[in-house]
């Protein structure tokens, strides 16, 4: 196969030097309007073209190598209590799920806890305007047992509406959020 940035031969589908050379993660902070924090590894800008993959079939290997590379270690540091991740909307589309590709790669850390926040409203968010992402709600079920700690997985925080209308879902169902981790922030 090819790596997918310098197309140069790869037994991954990003070879290793394209991984420490040009996709050294940029690890921020953000704090959403209802106080959940989030991490994330890169900007989106620097991983677009990557994240874009989650609608092919090749997809789940990218971001499983994306997390390992950077997600990882910006958690490696993290020791508590047993904790939880719970990936948003973990949907199996295009053959599976980019959230629960990400929350197997931390399971190490956060025991993935799939199947249980599920949107009822299944319109895609990908390149919509801002106000149709307020708007129109994702209407979340959660489905696992309360007084859980837990961590929220995503690919991508853009506006936050997502990640916020989780944490407030969690916290109806009697769970912590600790915070949330994703890949990009494109708010950078």
């Amino acid at each position: 196969m090819r790596c997918q940035l310098c197309l140069n031969l790869s037994w991954q589908p990003i070879c290793k030097n394209c991984l420490e050379i040009i996709l050294k993660p940029t690890p921020t902070k953000r704090v959403l309007e209802d106080g959940l924090v989030v991490y994330s590894a890169y900007s989106y800008e620097d991983i677009k073209k990557l994240l874009h993959t989650k609608h092919t079939y090749y997809g789940a290997k990218i971001f499983a190598q994306l997390t390992k590379h950077a997600l990882l270690p910006l958690i490696k540091t993290f020791r508590s209590k047993e904790v939880f991740s719970i990936p948003i909307d973990d949907h199996i589309r295009n053959g599976y799920s980019h959230s629960a590709v990400i929350a197997k790669e931390l399971r190490e850390h956060f025991k993935p806890i799939y199947k249980s926040l599920r949107a009822k409203n299944h319109i895609r968010y990908s390149g919509k305007e801002l106000n149709i992402r307020q708007k129109i709600k994702r209407d979340f079920i959660l489905t696992c047992k309360e007084n859980l700690d837990v961590v929220l997985i995503d690919d991508i925080v853009t506006s936050g509406s997502t990640l916020i209308e989780a944490n407030t879902t969690c916290k109806e169902g009697n769970l912590q959020v600790l915070f949330a981790i994703t890949l990009a922030d494109a708010s950078l």
